[in-house]
């Protein structure tokens, strides 16, 4: 009746062995730290000892009696009693000794020195080149390359730079084995500089070789003793591995320029800034009065030109008039044909001719275009032409350097309406014209042809007149009236935007040159009054400024 598969408690088990608890995971653990630290202690009482490691080892029950730790008994933590681990056979099992100790580490074997220099070949562009041949030709290249400093932003000037184009053109020019091939050459210039690092290129991250006449480069100092290198410590570095990241070589380069200084950043920024903003100040400057010269210069070209097609021109008629006269000398049957050719010869007119050419040939009028400064921190103007009216009348350029008043009475009397330079130019003007006899000699100061040196020299010499300070009578005594009256046609060209304003000046051309054509056929009160209503018109669209600058130029040349 019994069922061995039944665990029924009426049924009693053939197992008579009591029932034993399994090893946990925390038990197993803490008896694998106990054999790995017998382990250790054996190891170091074996490196420590003097004994020979293969002698017979000592017995289990020398061991003991040594202090060797004794296997402690399983405690059941369910019932706190102590048990012993009993296998099959009933005997409760030794613990494993810890391995035989290892063999001894053979020495090492015998190594040529790290440090001992080697000779390494480099091949560029397929040709081999030993160290001591490289740097003598990267020698030779340094002394006959163009090299000049350059100077980029925030980095600072490197010296002894040259170009991409120009060391592919050098080695194309002086390495017979590249058969004058710019492939060839452009492949060894790009090995030198990215694969042995012999070319630093300046002013970009990273060492990229590209054939440009942008891109700037330097011999490295170890391009000229390569064969005093160790070959093993040579690796290309270039400026990202040595800085890390863009912030820190900004920082870098800063820091640099400003080390030899202890003033705050801020102070110093300040500094640098307005040392900038003077260098671009004298930058302007400089750039127009090479305006000045390339204008002078054209102007000199052009009246050449001219002169000798006039004297071409009358050459070509005199010629004509004295073939015209021999043949009058023949028998009359040519009485005809020498008509005809003398009303050709009346007709021809070398001064219109000219006139016809430029007319026909010309690109257009004069029109300077000067180059002024202008501060990026607040608006204001060193120079006196080439100034906005709008701006200077709202008190961006003028109105600081005028005298300040608390009575409204006294600030009407020092409002300036038109500018200064205007005002000193046609009271110059009205002195200058005792001098002339006529009247007519007075409005011919405003037609005669003035050279552009004469006009320019008068420019530049209002020009250095400090901002604020009256312009001196006797400056401009040293001038004649037609000067004077060719620099206020000068100072009228220059005004940005003219006094008509780009808005309304096709109004005004269309304005004049209908009158100009209706002149010998419109007669009679009405179109002159209809002239003058068209021009009120056009003259309303303008702003106030301009209105008084042209009311004081009519006003002089009125008187």
């Amino acid at each position: 009746m019994s069922d061995k598969y039944t665990n029924s408690p009426r049924l009693r088990p053939a197992d008579r062995t009591p029932p034993q608890r399994s090893a946990s995971v925390s038990d197993r653990i803490a008896q694998r730290l106990r054999e790995i630290q017998k382990k250790s202690v054996e190891v170091i009482a074996q490196a420590t000892s003097t004994e020979d490691p293969s002698a017979t080892p000592p017995s289990e029950a020398e061991g003991e009696g040594q202090g060797v730790e004794k296997l402690l008994p399983k405690v059941d933590k369910g019932k706190g009693k102590e048990i012993d681990v009993i296998n099959e056979k009933g005997v409760v099992p030794k613990q494993m000794d810890s391995p035989p100790p290892m063999s001894p580490i053979p020495p090492p074997k015998d190594l040529p020195p790290s440090g001992a220099p080697q000779s390494q070949i480099a091949f560029l562009s397929g040709l081999s080149f030993t160290p001591a041949a490289l740097s003598e030709l990267l020698t030779k290249a340094s002394t006959e390359l163009p090299l000049r400093p350059v100077r980029f932003p925030l980095l600072g000037e490197y010296q002894d730079a040259f170009t991409g184009d120009e060391i592919v053109a050098w080695l194309k020019d002086n390495i017979a084995g590249l058969d004058r091939n710019l492939d060839r050459a452009e492949e060894m210039a790009r090995e030198l500089t990215e694969r042995e690092g012999l070319l630093r290129r300046l002013g970009e991250l990273g060492n990229e070789f590209e054939d440009s006449e942008e891109a700037f480069y330097q011999f490295r100092p170890k391009a000229f003793d390569l064969d005093k290198l160790d070959p093993s410590k040579a690796q290309p570095d270039t400026i990202l591995t040595k800085t890390g990241t863009f912030y820190s070589l900004v920082s870098k380069a800063l820091n640099n320029t400003t080390s030899s200084t202890s003033e705050p950043a801020h102070i110093r920024a300040r500094h640098e800034a307005e040392e900038a903003d003077k260098t671009y100040r004298i930058g302007v400057r400089r750039l127009d009065r090479q305006r000045l010269t390339l204008e002078e210069l054209i102007e000199d070209t052009l009246k050449v030109l001219q002169r000798w097609e006039s004297e071409r021109l009358r050459a070509v008629k005199t010629v004509l008039l004295q073939y015209q006269g021999t043949l009058s000398n023949l028998p009359k049957s040519l009485e005809p044909s020498m008509e005809r050719s003398g009303t050709l010869l009346a007709v021809f007119q070398p001064e219109q001719d000219l006139v016809a050419l430029i007319e026909r040939y010309r690109t257009g009028p004069f029109r300077p275009d000067p180059q002024v400064y202008e501060n990026v921190a607040h608006e204001e103007s060193d120079v006196v032409f080439g100034i906005d009216l709008r701006r200077w009348s709202e008190g961006g350029w003028y109105a600081a350097f005028t005298t300040q008043s608390d009575d409204e009475d006294e600030k009407k009397k020092l409002k300036v309406l038109v500018p200064p330079v205007l005002t000193a130019m046609l009271s110059s003007l009205e002195t200058a014209y005792a001098k002339s006899p006529t009247e007519a000699e007075k409005r011919k100061a405003w037609i005669y042809e003035v050279p552009l040196p004469a006009v320019h020299h008068l420019r530049e010499s209002l020009n250095a007149i400090p901002p604020g300070q009256p312009f001196p009578p006797e400056l401009l005594a040293k001038f004649d009236a037609p000067v004077i009256a060719a620099c206020v046609k000068l100072w009228a060209l220059e005004l940005n935007p003219p006094l008509a304003t780009y808005e309304g000046w096709d109004e005004f051309r269309k304005l004049y040159q209908a009158r100009k054509s209706d002149s010998d056929s419109t007669t009679g009160e009405e179109g002159e009054k209809d002239h003058l209503e068209k021009v009120a018109s056009a003259l309303q669209r303008l702003p106030r400024v301009h209105l008084y600058v042209l009311d004081a130029i009519v006003k002089h040349l009125k008187k």
